[in-house]
């Protein structure tokens, strides 16, 4: 099946809370086939696992992202397209003032590059690029 929608590092994330939202949960239990990730979002998670000291924490999350992230969702690069379309963004945000973290901008020009969909809960953070350079984007969570 073809890849519809780029998932943020945050709906990744909330899947390994204790109690994750039960319409999040449902989206990827639906859509679970069109789903992907970025090389960005794959960064964010491996680092941020690596980091944790060594315990049963950091392994059970490091289970998690090989034993389901890895194996359920393909991995779509940041690459030339992408970066191409983050310079201008980029380009077009600073001389105005504004800046927002690389790493969003990058996943946000990966999702533009690829003509996905972003699903994320940080809606505002990427709320620039929906209104301005067209990204596409959706909230899977409830409320």
């Amino acid at each position: 099946m073809k890849n519809i929608y780029l998932l943020d590092t945050n709906i990744i994330s909330q899947v390994t809370k204790t109690n994750p939202d039960a319409a999040l949960i449902s989206n990827l239990e639906i859509h679970s086939q069109n789903c992907c990730i970025s090389s960005i979002t794959w960064f964010e998670l491996k680092n941020g696992v690596e980091l944790l000291e060594d315990g049963r924490k950091k392994e059970k999350l490091r289970s998690f992202l090989y034993d389901y992230v890895q194996s359920s969702f393909p991995v779509i690069p940041y690459d030339e397209n992408a970066a191409s379309i983050n310079a201008d963004i980029t380009s077009v945000l600073i001389p105005e003032g504004k800046t927002s973290p690389i790493l969003d901008t990058q996943i946000a020009s990966v999702a533009i590059a690829n003509n996905l969909i972003l699903v994320t809960d940080n809606i505002k953070d990427f709320d620039v690029f929906k209104k301005r350079f067209g990204l596409m984007m959706e909230n899977w969570k409830a409320g």
